[in-house]
């Protein structure tokens, strides 16, 4: 009778270990998100040779299963790459680019997210030279070139950007990165401006400058870092009000660091919360390291903080400031994520994803 029994469960763990094993291996479905971030520099700025290489580049990403794809069009510097009123575009695109390369992606069924670097502004231009008063003060008197999430002015005309490029093109997703106050040169880096102290202040009645204990032994000190994170979830509930004005759904995308109970206190980002109150439609936590445990360890949190309430699809590394990937590391993470039950992956970036990435991905599909 042991016997029998022994032989039961052994059969049971080598199905168990079959199944597992097809599990990880399974192709990708219909439903599944494989996507990229891009940049317009990969193209070029000649209009002519900028299609040829994008229809091309296309082409190799569909035979890859890419089926989404995240384009720049505002940089970290605050330049824009659509035809816009508003902003001040990189002069050294004097043609539509955003158009032509949204064109080639519907032509091929390809979902684009027009993907907006929101609170930086690198080169202070247009309308944020007009507004300096907009940008982050330190409470040394610092000054980074990164506006402020809590001024409503800041908030209104980064929204305003948006707003302007999905009336002017037939986009169904909105991609945000850099929706949080900068990590360098310190976490948390919130502005002491006479604004935001005053707006602070009205929140609280404290002056902030008053503040003697900044840890987060000091209630007040835990109060001003909620108060900050706020505004940075109040611009994604503004966002959401002014896209529904398109008369279009337009959904919201959120590239997001990686651990989300760290992010909300050092940078604002409370991308849990933005889940759970359905702000946003999808979220990519930047996961980009050669370690694999690690990235299990982190998707596994992301997929159960977030599933059922919006899609997840965690973003792998190729090549970044953090990790330099191979194929067989980003076909890994690209099962660990399947396997977890994520939505899909988005890969960092399209500069990195050579001809021997997307060899290994179409094998994979």
């Amino acid at each position: 009778m042991k016997r029998s029994i022994f032989v039961i469960a052994i059969g049971i763990f080598i199905l168990f270990q079959g199944n597992a094993s097809t599990q990880i291996n399974q192709p990708m479905t219909k439903s599944e998100t494989r996507g990229v971030w891009m940049h317009p520099g990969l193209f070029g700025t000649d209009e002519k040779e900028a299609i040829k290489k994008i229809q091309s580049t296309l082409d190799e990403y569909v035979q890859a299963g890419i089926n989404t794809l995240l384009m720049l069009v505002k940089n970290t510097t605050g330049e824009i790459y659509f035809k816009s009123k508003i902003g001040v575009p990189d002069p050294a695109w004097n043609w539509d680019f955003f158009d032509v390369f949204l064109k080639e992606a519907q032509k091929r069924k390809m979902t684009v997210h027009p993907w907006f670097c929101v609170f930086p502004e690198g080169k202070i231009l247009g309308q944020v030279r007009e507004h300096p008063e907009w940008l982050i003060i330190s409470s040394k008197g610092e000054m980074v070139t990164s506006v402020n999430p809590a001024l409503p002015q800041v908030r209104e005309y980064e929204i305003s950007l948006m707003k302007e490029l999905v009336l002017q093109y037939p986009v169904d997703w909105v991609h945000l990165d850099y929706i949080r106050y900068p990590c360098f040169p310190d976490e948390p880096y919130f502005s002491y401006d006479p604004k935001t102290r005053a707006l602070f202040k009205e929140y609280s009645g404290i002056e902030l400058l008053d503040i003697k204990a900044t840890d987060s032994g000091n209630m007040i000190w835990n109060e001003w870092i909620s108060w900050n994170r706020e505004q940075v979830t109040q611009f994604i509930r503004e966002l959401r009000d002014a896209l529904k004005t398109s008369g279009r759904t337009i959904k919201i995308s959120a590239a997001v660091f990686p651990n989300a109970d760290n992010a909300k206190v050092l940078i604002g980002q409370d991308w849990a919360s933005w889940a759970e109150q359905e702000l946003v439609d999808m979220l990519c936590p930047m996961l980009y390291t050669n370690h694999t445990v690690f990235f299990e360890k982190y998707v596994s949190q992301a997929v159960r903080i977030v599933k059922g309430h919006c899609q997840i699809c965690p973003g792998i590394g190729i090549g970044t400031s953090h990790n330099q990937n191979t194929p067989e590391g980003m076909l890994e993470q690209l099962k660990i994520s399947r396997n977890l039950g994520s939505d899909g992956v988005i890969f960092f970036s399209s500069g990195s994803l050579k001809s021997e990435f997307l060899t290994k991905l179409n094998a994979s599909n």
